[in-house]
Order: structure tokens, then C-alpha cells, then sequence
């Protein structure tokens, strides 16, 4: 995208409901976090998949994850009830970093590309509005996958940030494929994080039967 007769082409290009994703970003870069995240639940719906974007990167900042599955799992609910949930005036005053809209825009931009032209609207069934109070659990349970504390690992974001991403705009664009692959996400990351903590356990109870490790306890707090 070297000028804006190039932007403005590709945009074209696109199918109606993936244009307004990018429209929905270019809003979210210049607004408000409470403009952002909006009051309806489908606004909501678009905000949470293009924050959970960044986090499809096996890296990022220290605390956003939480914040971010915290949230999600109180939009989902929302959704899932049927009604947008209000942001708090001390968070929904801030605005979005100009170098973060960037960034944001950018992942946007990759992920249309890769995924957009095998995009379409199908398997209906998954975006009927009889399906959003399941839909709406499911995100909130990817977003508590995102929020729990896991030892010895910085990946976990990944699934469940894909979960949102899937989930939220499979329903945008109401592709129920995509909303499925959204299911998957969720499962193998809940499976993560029960592997994660059994793995951290199965480590404590190794380490505890070491006789080492007595001795540098007790050396730490003699």
C-alpha cells in the first residue's frame, strides 16, 4: 500500500463486511477508548477482535493480555445476555497511542489479506441470533483462557487471542467457519492452560522432593 489511491483500490476490493472492519479500525485509531468499544454488542463485538489482533503475535506488552480477557469475558457475557456493557469513564477517556494505531492497522491489513479472500458468508446457523447466547459464552470463556495466570510461559495468549479474533469477526461477516475455527481455539486453549498448570505443578513437586532445595530455603530464610 504505497499511497491512498492503493489503499482506497484494495479497499474496494474487499467484500462489504471486511471494509467495514477496516473502516471500524480507522474510527478506533482517531477515537476515544469508550467511542472505540462503543455501547452496542455488535460494536463490541469488532472492538474486542481488533485488540485481540496484536496478541496473535507470540509477544507482547506485560498486563494487556489480563486486562483485555478480563474484559472480553465481560462483553461476552454482555453479548451473550444481549446488551452492550458500559465502559468506565476512567478507562473509556484514554486514546489509543498513535504508534499502537499503527501497529494495529497494519496486523489488520495482514490478516484481511490472508484470510478474507477465503472468506464468506456460510454455515448461517452459527451466526442466528438464536446461537449468541452460546456464542457469547464462548467468548467470554476464551477471554477467562486469556486472563488466567500460567507458569513458565509467554505463548498463551496466542490461542485465545485467535479464539476472539475467530468468534468475533466470523460473526462481523457472518462466516460460521470461521466462527467454528473460533470453538477450536477455545478448547485447545483451555487444554493449555490445564497443561500448563500441570506442568507447573508436576515441576513445584519435583523440585520440593530435592534435597537442594531444603537446603537453599533454608539458607534464603535463616
Amino acid at each position: 500500500m504505497s499511497n491512498p489511491t492503493d489503499q482506497d483500490r484494495q479497499l474496494e476490493e474487499l467484500p462489504y463486511a471486511w471494509r467495514r472492519v477496516v473502516l471500524f479500525a480507522d474510527n478506533m485509531a482517531q477515537a476515544t477508548v469508550a467511542d472505540a468499544i462503543g455501547r452496542s454488542p455488535k460494536q463490541q463485538l469488532t472492538w474486542i477482535g481488533l485488540a485481540a489482533l496484536p496478541l496473535l503475535l507470540p509477544f507482547g506488552i506485560p498486563g494487556i493480555a489480563t486486562s483485555l480477557g478480563y474484559l472480553t469475558f465481560l462483553l461476552g457475557v454482555g453479548y451473550a445476555l444481549g446488551f452492550g456493557v458500559p465502559i468506565p469513564n476512567s478507562i473509556g477517556e484514554k486514546r489509543l497511542p498513535p504508534k499502537a494505531a499503527s501497529v494495529l492497522k497494519t496486523i489488520l491489513g495482514v490478516f484481511i489479506r490472508r484470510v478474507a479472500p477465503h472468506s464468506k458468508p456460510r454455515l448461517f446457523i452459527m451466526s442466528h441470533p438464536r446461537m449468541r447466547p452460546v456464542n457469547g459464552l464462548v467468548l467470554a470463556f476464551a477471554g477467562l483462557c486469556m486472563a488466567a495466570p500460567v507458569p513458565f510461559a509467554s505463548f498463551d495468549n496466542v490461542l485465545p487471542a485467535a479464539a476472539m479474533v475467530c468468534i468475533t469477526f466470523g460473526l462481523r461477516v457472518r462466516d460460521g467457519r470461521l466462527v467454528l475455527a473460533g470453538y477450536v481455539f477455545t478448547v485447545l486453549a483451555a487444554l493449555l492452560v490445564v497443561l500448563l498448570w500441570w506442568g507447573g505443578y508436576a515441576v513445584f513437586v519435583w523440585v520440593s522432593k530435592q534435597p537442594w532445595a531444603s537446603q537453599w530455603l533454608g539458607w534464603l530464610f535463616s
